[in-house]
């Protein structure tokens, strides 16, 4: 059994990060300070769940669409090369934390065996799951259905976000397999405990440090991984 210290620490940790999303949903949708792209919404209401106040502060900062007026009369640039790769990281992050959540439970649920460990499995479900969730961002993020806005959808991940993916992914998985084996081998972690999705919480966040080299190193090659045009840029 695990011991209370590490139970309560747990339920704590993703208290906190309970309440960091409570405070970007009465930002976003009480306040009324909507993105422009619907996408972001979901895309910063991930990540303060599982990075925290941390991440709090980087929405307001960076993710708040009032900080880029903010920005202007300052007289300073509206897309600093900073905030490009945290809205990018947070955007693959986003995919790799809801395919972990989806792919988790789902596996949880089918296994014959819960208590049976197929690290291997998890791992390429968290992964796939990840990039369809990508693939469905892009597609219902912009105007239109049609089938080659499906393929659209596909190139752009391949070609912006499949890079930095891996690397959060990577990073989660070396975390994940550390908890399994080491930190936490007994009892084995399962969806059904808090400490399972504590020890996610710490894998997300190794992921999110971990893809923002990733993610600068693209935009120094001259990737475009921001987008184009701002709706705020485009009133001004």
């Amino acid at each position: 059994m695990q011991p209370t210290w590490l139970l309560a620490l747990s339920w704590v940790s993703l208290a906190v990060g309970i309440v960091s999303c409570a405070i970007v949903v009465a930002d976003t949708y009480l306040r009324g300070h909507r993105q422009p792209a619907r996408v972001m919404e979901i895309v910063w209401l991930v990540t303060v769940l599982y990075v925290g106040p941390a991440a709090v502060r980087l929405y307001w900062n960076w993710g708040r669409p009032e900080a880029f007026t903010r920005r202007r009369q300052e007289g300073q640039p509206r897309r600093p090369r900073r905030g490009i790769v945290l809205t990018h990281v947070s955007r693959c992050g986003a995919h790799c934390a809801l395919g972990f959540v989806v792919a988790e439970v789902a596996l949880y649920v089918v296994k014959s065996d819960p208590a049976q460990e197929t690290l291997w499995v998890d791992y390429a479900g968290d992964y796939l799951a990840a990039l369809t969730i990508a693939v469905l961002f892009r597609y219902f993020g912009a105007p239109g259905r049609s089938v080659t806005k499906i393929w659209h959808a596909l190139s752009t991940v391949a070609k912006v976000e499949l890079l930095t993916i891996t690397a959060f992914e990577l990073a989660l998985f070396g975390w994940l397999t550390l908890a399994h084996r080491v930190v936490f081998p007994e009892p084995p972690l399962r969806p059904d405990s808090p400490i399972f999705w504590f020890a996610g919480q710490l894998g997300l966040i190794a992921g999110f440090i971990a893809a923002w080299p990733t993610a600068s190193w693209q935009l120094g090659r001259g990737l475009r991984i921001g987008p184009r045009r701002l709706s705020h840029d485009a009133a001004r």
